[in-house]
């Protein structure tokens, strides 16, 4: 049987397309195990005008909510939270690292607030299979290319952004929104407007031609993109392992990143196919156009 490979732009994305898997039946409700290769962790949590403790969720509710309100560095944790997964498995590095395992917990604090942390038995052990746990938890593990056996369902999940992480962010142009002239010099006359204090300072005002903005941007050292053989080369060493170990998924999403610049614009989209060719040469596939 055909493994279904489904291709995604960005990663918040993925929270859609896992509820779609359980629709069409490709993996169960819980207890799948996701394989998450890519550069980032993505393991980010926080507060979401959402309630999480609803029973079930459809695709189309979960569509709104990637769509609304996730990010594309946080989507695992909801997803973890309502059950999809109980293993989550990190693979962000080019080289071999031993297996890290812990026991993790998801938490919701009044419907709508996520947090994640080390499951301590004597604080948390309790609340295992209690209806009204506010708790989920699940094996967290991160590590790659030691041997690894993997016996429940595994959804593969990868950013092509692990390939070529060298030039992160370096291929798109600062991001901006216009605002009104007067929403410009409240921002740039005020230290402690809101967006001028936040956890990191990656806003800034900007005039342009008349026209005010405020602009995001991250300032990267600017590097050459990584040589297609060294791309190559990590994608051969990432699916050698995925065959030594007998890797096996029930389905399979791609996500490109391309218009957030973690993937950078040179190699889209020679990267992609590559990667799509050699999975045909491993396994049976079948691809399905993005929704």
């Amino acid at each position: 049987m055909s493994i279904p490979l489904y291709r995604m732009e960005e990663h918040n994305e993925a929270y859609y397309y896992w509820n779609l898997f359980i629709e069409k039946g490709y993996i169960g409700k819980s207890g799948n195990y996701l394989l998450h290769v890519d550069h980032h962790d993505d393991m980010e949590s926080g507060g979401y005008e959402w309630d999480f403790t609803r029973p079930d969720i459809s695709p189309d509710e979960a569509r709104k909510l990637a769509y609304g309100r996730l990010g594309i560095a946080d989507f695992i944790v909801p997803a973890v939270y309502q059950g999809i997964f109980s293993d989550v498995h990190i693979v962000k590095n080019l080289v071999r690292r031993p297996m890290v395992q812990e026991e993790q917990f998801i938490k919701c604090t009044g419907g709508c607030e996520l947090t994640r942390g080390k499951m301590i038995p004597f604080l948390h052990a309790s609340w295992r299979g209690k209806a009204d746990s506010p708790y989920r938890f699940f094996t967290w593990r991160e590590g790659c290319f030691e041997p690894v056996a993997i016996e429940k369902d595994i959804v593969l999940d990868i950013d092509l952004d692990y390939f070529c992480w060298d030039d992160s962010l370096k291929s798109v142009p600062p991001k901006r929104v216009e605002i009104t002239a007067q929403a410009y010099e409240e921002f740039v006359r005020n230290p402690y407007h809101p967006f001028r204090i936040l956890p990191k300072r990656l806003l800034r005002g900007e005039e342009d031609a008349g026209r005010y903005y405020l602009v995001y941007e991250e300032h990267i050292p600017k590097k050459e993109p990584p040589a297609r053989e060294r791309i190559l080369k990590r994608m051969d060493k990432l699916l050698s392992w995925f065959a030594e170990c007998r890797i096996e998924p029930k389905v399979i999403d791609i996500c490109r990143s391309r218009y957030s610049g973690y993937l950078p614009a040179g190699v889209y989209p020679w990267l992609e196919e590559e990667l799509l060719r050699r999975l045909r040469s491993m396994m049976e596939i079948e691809i399905y156009t993005r929704l």
